[in-house]
């Protein structure tokens, strides 16, 4: 009994480092495959021809440029867009103020919006009878809603 109980430690020992060695072998033998594929990446396949790794990050930078470049130019239409926006806003506000019958036909919403309060102002005093007509000794004037309020 003895004698088997022996056999058994020696075989489970023997088992463990020849487990230990087949395992060690294999790592081995990956390690050699991934630097030999490493080398074949590396290395020009002949004089004056790029490397596969070279043309792999030439196509990457490409790649990315070109997403780069696409990117920058969509944000400048972004803001030339807006820029327009906020000058035919303005437009449209200046328009209203000098004439709000016609910012009333062709105006955008911007402005309607102010044609609406610049022809509230004019028509007013004739609306209300004269109430807010001022006389500033070189004739008589419209007065706009606000002033109107600020005397009652």
């Amino acid at each position: 009994m003895l004698i088997a109980v022996i056999l058994l430690g020696i075989c489970q020992i023997a088992a463990l480092f020849s487990s230990v060695y087949l395992v060690r072998r294999y790592v081995e033998a990956k390690q050699a495959q991934f630097e030999a594929k490493l080398a074949d990446l590396v290395t020009p396949p002949s004089e004056g021809k790029p490397s596969k790794l070279s043309l792999i990050v030439d196509a990457a930078g490409t790649v990315i440029g070109s997403a780069a470049a696409r990117s920058l130019m969509a944000t400048l239409q972004q803001r030339n867009s807006s820029v327009a926006q906020v000058a035919n806003g303005q437009a449209d506000l200046l328009q209203a103020q000098a004439n709000p019958l016609l910012a009333l036909l062709s105006g955008g919403k911007r402005g309607k919006g102010a044609a609406v309060q610049r022809l509230a102002e004019l028509l007013g005093p004739m609306l209300f009878g004269g109430q807010g007509i001022k006389s500033n000794g070189a004739g008589a004037s419209p007065v706009s809603i606000s002033d109107r309020r600020e005397s009652d």
